[in-house]
């Protein structure tokens, strides 16, 4: 038996998770800092973004790269990205004690992570993977050295952005809970609330949101200005607040939201963990065009119809307020951040009783969101799968004309109404030559009729097929030009001997830069694109190994509908 025990207790030593009751407490984790300067952030857990909940914390490095990274934990290298977009060069570190931290937008890696990485990109012959290793191939040791800083994939500036996840779930969670040493004594500020009608509803007779004006210090808040508010029928309310953390002055997300009507509490709201399967329910949650258009943080402390994020503790009626009487009701914001620091906003509002039913008006084009939808009009479907926008929508569409088009411009509603799905969305060709279906491709136009993204897409009897997650301006177009490759230090028959690297500019018109690649000698070499910059780089280095003597280079660039250039040079090194 007490051979059994022990045998036991070393595989659940060796594979940690199925053995174990679920991730560890926060009080009992004893993570480090993954940096070696005062940790002050440029962004924090749950701070509103672009249809997404931020999930990590945004750690300042001084406006510069190649800070050293440091694993906070023992553990394995479980995962790394080389991207061009979003986290960029991320890696990815399983604990024994049921976490996962991230680490992204990173420059470069130490030599043992590096020959791993550059292993793999030669194996798939492409700059950008995804991989995962096994438990024994990376193992690291608590505070060594993983990775340097950067400002790779879609980073604005050097920074790490820095995760803790449950492992098992991969649900991120809020790092500030983990005893870092970063300081806030700051309250949250609270702006200003928002009331919306709802279902019938009135403020002040009128159909219309009311902005609450708030004014206060020291983190009490009241109205602003001393006017009567009143409402009939069902209303719901959003609290516009940020917070500030100690030594910079990024806006940050809030932790805990409550809201107390005469006493009782109708709403509570904790922003501990997220789930990435939900995070685009921000959209529900947020007012999208507070955001959108003046990046306002509202937090609405009622549901939409689609509303599938997790962070609510306690919710009444979905958050509808209504009341049968005519009396003054009292109502009172309660906002913290993760270190306890606390603001509140108190208000009163006059109910005028309950409010009257609407109905749909001839001639409405609803999408229902509790169900599939089929749009159908003359040359153009959008077929809405269940669940793709957030509430019952009256939608609007129209045709256009546009030049250099192949088919007419297709007005579905507005791109300033969120989309939670893809959705199917076809349009019928006009004139596209024959033989040259392949090229086309769907794009969505601006205001001003110019091309914004390319959409791709697939032709069938005269139909072309994408899948896009908003609404918006769309028509055909062709795209049979192929990319530009513009050489910057190379050119046929030069000596290459003292330069570190030949580079090329490319670029697209249309569909996009899809893949590269260049060639030395016939074998495949890694190259390096830089979005932003635009440029191809490949350095001579001692993974590429290029001996002495003369070589002949050859570079392929294609876009997303497979028109390639290729040019070829002979060189000396």
């Amino acid at each position: 038996m007490y051979k059994y025990l022990l045998l036991l207790c070393f595989i659940c030593f060796s594979f940690w998770s199925p053995c174990s009751q679920g991730p560890a407490s926060y009080e009992a984790t004893n993570f480090i800092s993954p940096l070696g300067i005062d940790l002050v952030l440029a962004g924090n857990f749950a701070e509103m973004r672009s249809n997404h909940f931020h999930t990590g914390l945004d750690i300042k490095t001084n406006g510069r790269e190649g800070y050293k990274i440091y694993a906070i934990d023992s553990g394995y290298i479980s995962r790394i990205n080389v991207s061009h977009w979003g986290y960029g060069n991320a890696l990815y570190i399983t604990h024994p004690n049921g976490y996962t931290s991230v680490y992204a937008h990173l420059s470069t890696f130490p030599p043992k992570v590096l020959d791993y990485i550059r292993k793999k990109q030669f194996s798939q012959e492409s700059e950008t993977i995804q991989v995962y290793p096994m438990k024994s191939e990376l193992p690291v040791a608590k505070s060594e050295v993983v990775a340097y800083s950067g400002n790779s994939g879609s980073s604005t500036a050097p920074h790490l952005h820095f995760e803790i996840r449950e492992t098992e779930t991969e649900r991120p969670v809020n790092p500030l809970l983990f005893n870092f040493d970063i300081k806030d004594t700051k309250k949250p500020v609270l702006l200003d609330v928002k009331v919306y009608p709802l279902e019938g509803g009135a403020i002040n007779g009128k159909k219309k949101e009311y902005n609450v004006d708030l004014k206060g210090n020291d983190g009490e808040y009241v109205r602003q200005y001393d006017l009567p508010i009143r409402f009939k029928g069902k209303i719901g309310l959003a609290v516009n607040t940020i917070d500030y953390l100690n030594g910079a002055g990024n806006k940050c997300g809030i932790y805990t939201i409550e809201l107390v009507v005469d006493s009782d509490t109708v709403f509570r709201q904790k922003l501990e963990k997220l789930d990435f399967s939900t995070n685009r329910y921000i959209n529900a949650h947020s007012d999208y065009l507070g955001y959108r258009l003046n990046k306002q943080s509202y937090h609405k402390s009622f549901l939409t119809e689609n509303n599938k994020l997790d962070i609510y503790e306690f919710i009444k009626n979905r958050g509808r307020i209504e009341f049968d009487d005519t009396l003054v009701h009292t109502f009172k914001y309660i906002v913290k951040d993760v270190y306890g620091n606390t603001s509140t906003a108190s208000f009163t509002m006059k109910s005028e009783g309950l409010g009257e039913s609407e109905d749909l008006e001839n001639g409405d084009k609803l999408i229902d969101a509790s169900s599939r939808s089929l749009v159908a009009e003359e040359g153009f479907e959008a077929e809405l799968p269940k669940n793709a926008v957030y509430e019952d929508l009256k939608y609007q569409y129209k045709q256009s004309k546009v030049s250099n088009a192949f088919s007419p411009l297709h007005e579905f509603h507005d791109d300033y109404t969120p989309v939670q799905e893809y959705f199917v969305l076809r349009l019928k060709s006009v004139g596209i030559p024959k033989g040259k279906e392949d090229k086309a491709l769907i794009v969505e136009m601006s205001k001003n009729k110019k091309v914004a993204y390319a959409k791709g897409g697939s032709y069938k009897e005269g139909w072309v097929e994408t899948k896009v997650r908003s609404f918006g301006d769309y028509t055909i177009k062709l795209d049979t030009v192929a990319p530009v490759v513009k050489p910057v230090n190379i050119s046929d028959g030069k000596n290459m001997s003292n330069q570190p690297f030949v580079q090329f500019k490319i670029a697209d018109n249309l569909s996009g830069v899809d893949d590269y690649d260049i060639y030395i000698d016939d074998q495949w070499k890694l190259s390096f694109y830089n979005v932003r910059k635009g440029t191809l780089t490949l350095p001579f280095d001692d993974y590429n190994n290029v001996s002495k003597g003369e070589h002949q280079l050859k570079v392929v660039v294609k876009d997303e509908r497979n028109n390639s250039t290729a040019q070829t040079y002979q060189f000396i090194y």
